[in-house]
């Protein structure tokens, strides 16, 4: 599977949506949005999973900006998927949400209450180490989910099929010039040949 790996100048500024929903306690369910309205009825969907990196205690502010910029990014990516016809389910946590063994057991757990097959991860960070804000889309198969299954067998989710990264320079200015919606829609069309609802087939 390709893996291709985009370097470009920094986009325009843009208005960024906000759209934020963490997991719910440990003893309620998950319950993203989904598309009203979706062809393919019965088919496999895709869970179109986003979350940030940058949380800071100390910074609520700086806290908002990269959930809303995650949100814009999240949310952008779902319109190419939805318009070629694929069921798409979004959750999008925010920064703030580091407990990563629950981050997984509830993306788990809600790709087999929907029955997705394939999960789509969009990811909005700083990497300051490298100076860099990355923006990244990553390809995930559900095994288990499709076929056969062994008896108290649980699906799981499989090594990465495809990554797609753009990168841009880290400046204090950055998020103003960077288009978090445009992103999501061009990265999102760029992904979808890897979205074929037979990956997550054991």
């Amino acid at each position: 599977m390709s893996r291709p790996h985009i370097r470009k100048a920094l986009l325009p500024a843009a208005a960024i949506a906000l759209c934020v929903a963490a997991w719910p306690s440990q003893a309620q369910a998950p319950s993203p949005a989904s598309a009203p309205g979706l062809v393919a009825i019965g088919a496999p969907c895709v869970m179109l999973f986003g979350q940030g990196r940058n949380f800071d205690p100390d910074q609520p502010a700086a806290n908002r900006r990269w959930d809303e910029a995650n949100s814009a990014f999240n949310l952008a990516a779902r319109e190419p998927l939805v318009a070629a016809g694929l069921p798409v389910v979004n959750v999008v946590l925010p920064v703030s949400a580091t407990d990563v063994p629950r981050n997984l057991q509830g993306l788990l757990a809600e790709v087999q209450r929907r029955g997705c097959t394939r999960v789509l991860e969009t990811a909005l960070f700083a990497d300051a180490a490298q100076g860099l804000v990355i923006a990244r889309l990553r390809v995930y198969p559900v095994l288990g989910m499709l076929g056969p299954q062994a008896a108290g067998s649980q699906p799981r989710i499989g090594a990465v099929a495809y990554t797609q990264q753009q990168e841009y320079a880290l400046d204090a200015r950055v998020m103003d010039r960077v288009n978090p919606s445009r992103l999501g829609r061009v990265m999102a069309e760029e992904a979808l040949p890897s979205l074929s609802p037979g990956i997550g087939r054991p």
